[in-house]
């Protein structure tokens, strides 16, 4: 999985937009997660989350309050580490592996200290938890940049749905052919592969099956492996 540069993008899928899908998984499973078992809050959709900090405040709902703010504490914290790791490493080629790393052990961290809680997890442990998944999701804000597909994020989709629209809207009014090109069918896929591991994630909770903790870090790995993929046929390449 590399950086994309300024050249067209190919029209057909690459290791990389795998790598993006499964990384879409891994964030629509860890919202999907964090709602349902730790007190409907998000650990990577943070507009969302200052949405529900606000009427929480509002309303006097302290202790919610509290569940936002470790979130968002912990998305900067994961923000401002692969922000470090990037700054001091340089290049996007050299920042993937680590990066990924990096999250994949805050999310086996939580993982295990998900599956050890009792549930529903109360007090200091619903804080770690939220703190330890949203660090994940911001580390994986930072790789979606690095990566630099053009109009895909893996974190906030706000902008891919307006990319989406503008598009579609845009070719039906020049009436182009076709109406949907490859670019905009990745940014679908991307979208509607941060429903699907909602979905799933949400499915494995509702039958309070213990390994649904380890979804976001199974499409991580995934990821990691594309990246791999990616950056040796790339080597063979040159």
């Amino acid at each position: 999985m590399r950086s994309r540069g300024p050249s067209p993008s190919p029209e057909r899928p690459t290791p990389a937009d795998l790598g993006l899908a499964l990384l879409a998984l891994a964030s629509g499973a860890s919202d999907a997660v964090a709602f349902l078992t730790l007190g409907k809050v998000f650990t990577s959709a943070m507009t969302g989350n200052m949405a529900l900090l606000g009427i929480s405040l509002s309303q006097g709902h302290l202790a919610d309050a509290f569940l936002g703010l470790s979130a968002l504490t912990g998305f900067v914290v994961g923000v401002a580490t692969a922000a470090a790791v990037s700054t001091y490493r340089g290049g996007a080629t050299r920042v993937l592996r680590p990066l990924l790393a990096l999250e994949a052990v805050y999310l086996v961290c939580f993982a295990l200290f998900w599956t050890a809680a009792r549930h529903p997890a109360e007090g200091i442990t619903v804080f770690g938890l939220i703190v330890l998944s949203s660090a994940a999701m911001g580390i994986q804000s930072i790789v979606a940049r690095t990566i630099d597909a053009p109009g895909i994020n893996t974190i906030v989709f706000t902008s891919t749905l307006v990319s989406i629209i503008t598009s579609i809207t845009d070719a039906v009014v020049r009436r182009a052919r076709p109406f949907v090109g490859f670019a905009t069918l990745r940014q679908i896929g991307i979208f509607f592969t941060y429903a699907i591991g909602a979905i799933v994630a949400a499915v494995l909770t509702k039958h309070e099956l213990a390994w649904v903790a380890f979804l976001p870090l199974v499409s991580v790995l995934g990821a990691f492996a594309c990246c791999e993929f990616d950056a040796r046929r790339e080597g063979k390449k040159q």
